[in-house]
């Protein structure tokens, strides 16, 4: 089991990530909820109300073939990240796709890179993944930033791949090798 880290928040608090259990899917839930309200930034806008269901089968053996962690401070989870299996595929095997969210009022104080730190030291622990794909919104302009920050680099994009708020946004293809 890959062990917790913590990590200095910008304004010195302790960043706690690790790995998530079934016991802590309500809290995980909650965060991508807000999240997920904002209708902003993640694909979805509505939680399914079996997504404890699916969490549960999802991570069943969390942290050795794809990685759910959660991010706390000061004891309250405030955001996590996944990296889930690009496809059921041997030939894809070495891939992960990895997926971000954190609540509004804890964004720009360090929750994103002690998440982004934690994935990609789980993903070089792991010694057969190599490669890790996202996409993001064109307009998540904060996102991209700090994802080309992390060593990402942008692969291409999708047009016109999501409607925000009655205009077409393009989804941003994005990677960063081991």
């Amino acid at each position: 089991m890959f062990p917790p880290e913590t990590f200095l928040s910008k304004d010195g608090n302790m960043i706690k990530v690790r790995l998530a259990s079934p016991a802590d899917y309500d809290d995980g839930i909650s965060t991508f909820e807000k999240v997920a309200a904002e209708k902003i930034y993640l694909n979805t806008e509505t939680v399914s109300p079996n997504i404890k269901e699916v969490w549960a089968e999802r991570w069943v053996n969390n942290g050795e073939k794809t990685l759910f962690a959660l991010a706390e401070l000061n004891g309250r989870t405030v955001g996590g990240i996944v990296l889930t299996m690009y496809s059921n595929s041997p030939k894809t095997d070495h891939v992960r796709d990895l997926g971000m969210w954190i609540i509004k009022e804890y964004r720009g104080n360090g929750i994103g890179r002690a998440l982004m730190d934690y994935s990609i030291n789980w993903a070089r622990s792991n010694g057969k993944i190599k490669k890790i794909l996202l996409g993001v919104w064109s307009t998540n302009t904060n996102a991209l930033k700090f994802y080309l920050g992390s060593g990402f680099h942008i692969d291409g994009s999708h047009q016109n791949a999501a409607k925000i708020h009655d205009s077409y946004v393009d989804e941003i293809l994005m990677s960063l090798d081991l």
